[in-house]
């Protein structure tokens, strides 16, 4: 079973977010992102795949030593940073958008799908 935070929205519907680790996050990023209306995240992830691109074609034309190898040491840290922060943060993200949006802590529960998870809140309603 899994923890469920159950949001309502007036005109919008019921929308429940898993608690804690989100496994789509962690293997599409900022496509979910964009897929969950994460708009400020997704746009600062692309930003700095953008920079991240510009200081790796920097590194490949400077001439081959250890700030070479530092430069891609750090890169390397970096893009699994990037990989998984959303991964550890995207539920958590997606709880204060929808809190932005006008949607309504209703409940938490534990469910086996987030569609288990609305049904079971709109029962105890």
């Amino acid at each position: 079973m899994k923890t469920f935070n159950v949001y309502k929205h007036p005109t919008r519907g019921v929308e429940a977010v898993k608690v804690g680790f989100s496994w789509p996050a962690f293997f599409f990023g900022v496509i979910w992102m964009l897929f969950k209306k994460l708009w400020t995240f997704a746009g600062i992830w692309l930003g700095i795949y953008v920079v991240l691109a510009f200081i790796e074609a920097a590194a490949e034309n400077a001439e081959a030593g250890g700030s070479q190898a530092m430069v891609y040491l750090i890169l390397v840290a970096v893009y699994f940073a990037l990989w998984l922060i959303p991964a550890f943060k995207g539920n958590k993200w997606r709880e204060e958008n929808l809190s932005n949006r006008g949607y309504v802590l209703v409940n938490t529960v534990q469910a086996e799908t987030p569609d288990a998870a609305i049904a079971l809140v709109a029962r105890q309603a």
